[in-house]
């Protein structure tokens, strides 16, 4: 008879071991990547542009290494996702947040908070994460539009985040003899060019 949570403990380690794999690789700025992202934009003047936000979902305060690893795997993934953005001439703000930032209010009021201050009107969101209980790698985008950022507005007021428009996700097995094959930097370059007819500007719009 198997152990309890034997399963789990076998996921759990293929995620380190997932984490070490995919940053093995990681240009060296990449590598040491652990707080959030500056914000970086190459916004036309008057442009509305695009937040491209990224943060992973594996945060465990028992495991500062794994959670470091995720950050840079993410910040990768995010990062690579921004240049056929730009090569398609669309202004681009990037924002990335630790797996340690787990309080979602305060995570979405920064968000909309850098919306507004950027002119943003389409929010791009990356995450690679781990579902254990699936035994999954997931890799995703979603596009969401902005509204409230063009007109009038009422002082004081916040931008809203509409329902998602556009969904990309690729999966893998949570097993060591798939990840060596999974690069983020590839990933997200390959995603967002994918992704880019869901990006125009009145995408989403009613």
């Amino acid at each position: 008879m198997s152990r309890p949570h034997t399963r789990k403990a076998l996921l759990q380690a293929a995620i380190v071991a997932f984490a070490i794999v995919v940053t093995a690789g990681l240009p060296k700025a990449h590598a040491q990547a652990s707080a959030p992202t500056p914000a970086s934009a190459s916004v036309a003047s008057g442009a509305p542009c695009v937040l491209l936000f990224g943060q992973g979902r594996n945060f465990d305060p028992d495991q500062p290494a794994a959670n470091r690893r995720w950050d840079e795997a993410n910040s990768a993934f995010n990062l690579a996702a921004r240049e056929p953005l730009v090569a398609a001439g669309l202004p681009v703000v990037n924002v990335v947040l630790p797996v340690s930032a787990t309080d979602v209010p305060r995570n979405l009021q920064g968000l909309l908070a850098e919306v507004q201050r950027r002119g943003c009107t389409r929010v791009l969101e990356t995450a690679l994460f781990a579902d254990v209980a699936q035994g999954l790698l997931i890799v995703r985008l979603r596009v969401y539009p902005v509204f409230g950022m063009l007109g009038p507005q009422a002082a004081g007021s916040l931008p809203r985040i509409g329902a998602v428009a556009y969904t990309q996700q690729k999966e893998f097995a949570l097993d060591a003899r798939v990840m060596d094959r999974v690069d983020p930097s590839r990933l997200g370059r390959v995603m967002a060019e994918e992704a880019l007819t869901s990006l125009s500007p009145g995408a989403g719009r009613p």
